[in-house]
């Protein structure tokens, strides 16, 4: 099956505008290559796309992220349901997972981890 990528009409530097709340959770621009497709499990029909990321634990005496706290097992992410025409049709969602799994041993993110669990909990949401 070829991998479906994020439609070109979706321009993620939107975003920001067309999703309240998006830049208290993400605040750096996205790209297409961070949207994944989200498919059925039974049928493997096309459901949207999805990005997420972990959340650090704790904020500093600034208001910044502290990256010393490390992660907390919480993820948050957009999702834009399929057929997208517009990020007005998108929605923030959030999920844990354990949170010493959120990063392999190197101190890397787990992509796969962090991935699977957002598929999860959209699976679950979505029905």
């Amino acid at each position: 099956m070829k991998p479906t990528t994020l439609p070109q009409s979706l321009d993620p530097a939107d975003l920001p505008h067309d999703l309240p709340r998006f830049r208290h959770w993400f605040r750096y621009p996205l790209h297409h290559h961070d949207f994944k497709p989200l498919r059925a499990t039974r049928d493997e029909r096309l459901l949207g796309y999805y990005t997420a990321k972990p959340l650090y634990g704790r904020l500093d005496t600034a208001g910044r992220v502290d990256k010393s706290a490390g992660f907390n097992g919480e993820i948050a992410g957009v999702f834009v349901p399929s057929p997208a025409r517009s990020w007005r049709q998108a929605a923030l969602f959030f999920t844990k997972m354990p949170k010493d799994q959120v990063a392999r041993p190197d101190g890397q993110r787990n992509w796969p981890a962090i991935h699977a669990a957002a598929e999860l909990a959209l699976h679950e949401r979505l029905g």
